[in-house]
């Protein structure tokens, strides 16, 4: 569990369970061993898995032999996890036997096998019947497991109380960050499970629904949104079946690396899942998806990326496939989402060199490749609060001792969120004004009550001068363009804001101009007068012509002219040439 983390599309992560029982990147022991024999004989070896296991076993029991205590975790069986720790003494077998050459296929293999992030974790902070110790002698020191971490990764356990502690976290509803503008203001996104997959298996089901569901729907839960991610999406259509669908607040989402049978039969299976919002995180993508064989129907969010952390292994990433990944998604009105461009991204067969090593840092992409798109739900969700973002963030005060916001009561928590709303309602209400006068106006509803005109109804009624309540229809208008556009995320709070941008007749530049003028106060809600200067700038780009100046200012302006000639003993040439102006403005 985690309050802060780099993944590009969250804010934090939390692990109701942590393990899973094994998919393409931590595949299961036996496709383990046929990678290994497959690698050994194209080097020139004569195996087969069964004799690869054996070496395994054997390795196996003699460490366990030798073992102090064994403790949970530490399994005699040939495992994922155990081929990974006994893989230097495998490889010593295999190097006496074969020779290097074909030991360093077998290496290679191991290593190109698991490529899970969240596994290679575990096997570096899991138990491990094998401790760096035991490297060196007979003696076998087992490592213990880290605290917070699965015994071993194949070993499903569950952490109560984890996903509560995360609920609890602060709202991000309407906060910025620079470093990750993309993010929009958003309210906190929750990764679930990215250390393991808490839908491995059903028997974890009534752990689900007593811990994470809870926290979820709880008040404090349901200010975030959480983004569920599971390699078993037929296993999640089971469980969100039981609990009726999944709340508003969950995105349900799954892995694809390439167009394979498993991959596209998880996205089928997840089209089965009741959820509202559904996502497909293709991360890493190994291989091209052809368009036609990704149906995204039903799907509203595709997160895509390159491998990376595999060092020489590291499958290319080719940059067509985003092209083509993100025009799919446009036609299909998916909001699409680019993470990192991976270890090895290249453009026409050529490798991009770039500082992370990861190719997460957008700012050494080329301006075509920086999309990062959320669904609309997620600007949907709570979006009646949204208006909260637009007011400009406090300064926070340094104080000695207790933090005030730690000495907040419950019944003050209740109570601010009551009057909130008001206060909400009344920042919306010029917007709300302005078409209403827009429906009175238009349908000339003002002579149902009695009124003569448009302007008496103005004046009597509303107690406002017929153009003041034509700024506020404009307003309203904008409002409406305003909510549908791209920039929809720090809304003008009164109609001053709005009137200078109703100088400019595109629609679309009014918003764009918004979003200037929010971009130059740093992210903040910007003035009317700071609106009025980026508007100024658009329509005189080079500033406003010089007014002409009167003959009286042009000659007062001579006189001085050569007063100051004189006084400097300028040419006889230049005082005539002035007189000859002086002359022709009497």
């Amino acid at each position: 569990m985690s309050d802060k983390t780099k993944i590009q599309w969250c804010d934090s992560t939390v692990n109701p369970i942590m393990g899973c029982h094994g998919c393409e990147l931590f595949p299961k022991p036996a496709e383990v061993l046929k990678t290994i024999a497959d690698a050994m004989n194209h080097a020139g070896a004569d195996t087969t898995e069964k004799k690869i296991k054996a070496i395994y076993k054997q390795l196996i029991d003699d460490v366990f032999l030798h073992s102090e205590n064994p403790n949970p975790g530490h399994t005699q069986k040939v495992t994922t996890s155990n081929i990974w720790h006994l893989r230097e003494r495998f490889l010593d077998s295999v190097e006496k036997q074969h020779g290097k050459s074909v030991a360093d296929e077998a290496k290679d293999a191991i290593r190109k096998s698991i490529t899970c992030y969240a596994a290679i974790l575990h096997l570096n902070k899991g138990a491990n019947i094998l401790d760096r110790e035991g490297l060196r002698g007979n003696q076998v020191k087992p490592r213990q497991v880290k605290a917070g971490y699965a015994p071993v990764f194949e070993e499903i356990t569950s952490f109560g109380g984890r996903a509560a502690t995360i609920a609890g976290k602060k709202d991000l509803l309407g906060t910025y960050n620079k470093k990750t503008s993309w993010k929009h203001r958003l309210p906190r996104m929750i990764f679930v499970s990215d250390m393991g997959d808490a839908l491995s298996r059903v028997a974890d089901f009534p752990f689900l629904k007593a811990d994470l569901m809870p926290a979820i729907q709880s008040e404090d839960g349901e200010r975030h949104l959480w983004l569920w991610l599971t390699k078993c999406p037929s296993i999640m259509a089971k469980f969100a079946e039981e609990i009726g669908g999944f709340p508003p607040n969950v995105c349900a989402m799954t892995t694809l690396t390439g167009p394979d049978r498993t991959s596209l039969k998880r996205l089928a299976d997840l089209k089965k899942v009741k959820a509202s919002i559904k996502g497909l995180s293709i991360e890493p993508l190994w291989e091209r998806i052809p368009p036609e064989q990704l149906d995204l129907e039903g799907i509203d969010w595709v997160i895509l990326g390159g491998e990376s952390g595999s060092g020489n292994l590291t499958r290319p990433f080719k940059l067509e496939w985003v092209d083509e990944m993100r025009r799919h998604c446009e036609k299909s009105g998916v909001a699409f989402f680019l993470k990192q461009l991976g270890a090895k991204p290249t453009r026409d067969g050529e490798l991009i060199r770039l500082k992370d090593g990861h190719g997460g840092d957008w700012a050494e992409w080329d301006e075509s490749l920086r999309v990062r798109e959320f669904p609309q739900a997620f600007h949907d969700h709570r979006k009646d609060e949204m208006i909260k973002s637009s007011s400009p963030r406090p300064v926070e005060k340094k104080s000695k001792g207790k933090s005030i916001g730690s000495s907040i009561t419950k019944e003050e928590e209740v109570e601010f969120r009551q009057q909130h709303k008001i206060v909400v309602k009344g920042v919306q209400a010029f917007w709300d004004l302005g078409q209403a006068l827009s429906v009175i106006k238009s349908g000339k509803l003002w002579r149902a009550a009695g009124h003569k005109s448009w302007n008496a109804y103005c004046q009597s009624v509303a107690g406002m001068s017929r153009a003041h309540a034509h700024r506020l229809i404009g307003a309203a208008s904008f409002m409406e363009t305003f909510k549908t556009s791209p920039i929809g995320d720090v809304f003008p709070v009164n109609e001053a804001q709005v009137r200078p941008l109703l100088q400019l007749p595109d629609p679309e530049k009014q918003v764009s101009a918004w979003g200037t003028a929010v971009e130059q106060a740093g992210g903040d809600q910007p003035s009317a007068k700071e609106v009025k200067t980026v508007v100024f700038d658009i329509l005189h780009p080079d500033g406003l012509p010089e007014k002409p100046r009167s003959r009286s200012e042009q000659r007062i302006q001579l006189f001085s002219r050569l007063k100051e000639a004189t006084r400097k003993k300028r040419s006889w040439k230049q005082v005539e040439e002035m007189l000859d102006e002086l002359e022709a403005l009497l």
